[in-house]
């Protein structure tokens, strides 16, 4: 096992953080991540924001590393898989049809905030799992959206978390993951977006990660 990721033990269950931004629960063997945005930098485009292309391609091959190399018999998007509906062009639909077709993995999505303006309307070619509000399976819950579970553990993106960190005059800004008693937020997979600072709790634990390095900021109580 690599010596470059986080363990967690949740419930009696194994949970990996991994610095390219997702987790690995190694006793179904499935990866989840959220918060993809396909065709963010398109849609950026059409108005006149110059982001770059390419990132589609790398944030996908990146994911194909991930399913293969746990060897992952299901992959989980907690949500925002695409970014809006006007950069959902023909190119991209094919590009991820292709992936999918040949992902070696069954491929779910709970559908986020920016995927509801297709939730009646994802194009055929993509063989998903749609799930509308959440999955549950036990001990966890698996949502876009970060909430409260009674009873579960719950699972959530949406919120890109990411922290400031100081060193004299230098700052650096780096995604993290930020795990509380019941609760674990995932940064965002997507290599384009930005995201929200974390408010840590005396209870949080915060894991920020370069895409390449994985570690534990110390307590904050």
């Amino acid at each position: 096992m690599d010596s470059n990721l986080i363990e967690l033990k949740i419930f009696d269950q194994t949970i990996l953080l991994l610095p390219q931004y997702a987790a690995f629960w190694v006793e179904k063997k499935a990866l989840f991540v959220a918060d993809l945005h396909l065709g963010k930098a398109t849609a950026f485009q059409k108005m006149g924001i110059p982001l770059p292309e390419g990132a589609l391609q790398a944030d996908l091959h990146r994911l194909t590393h991930l399913i293969d190399r746990w060897k992952a018999k299901e992959c989980m998007i907690l949500g925002d898989l695409i970014h809006s509906k006007i950069g959902l062009t023909d190119r991209i639909i094919q590009e991820f049809a292709l992936w999918l077709q040949q992902s070696p993995t069954q491929v779910s999505l709970i559908l986020g905030n920016h995927d509801r303006s297709l939730k009646r309307a994802f194009p055929s070619s993509w063989n998903l799992q749609i799930y509308p509000d959440s999955l549950t399976i036990e001990p966890f819950y698996f949502s876009h959206f970060p909430t409260h579970h009674d009873v579960f553990f719950v699972w959530a993106g949406h919120l890109h978390p990411q922290i400031l960190l100081k060193e004299g005059p230098d700052k650096f800004i780096m995604r993290c993951f930020q795990i509380e008693p019941k609760l674990g937020i995932l940064p965002a997979f997507s290599s384009i977006v930005g995201g929200a600072y974390v408010q840590p709790f005396s209870t949080s634990r915060i894991f920020p990660t370069t895409g390449d390095q994985i570690f534990e900021l110390p307590s904050f109580s």
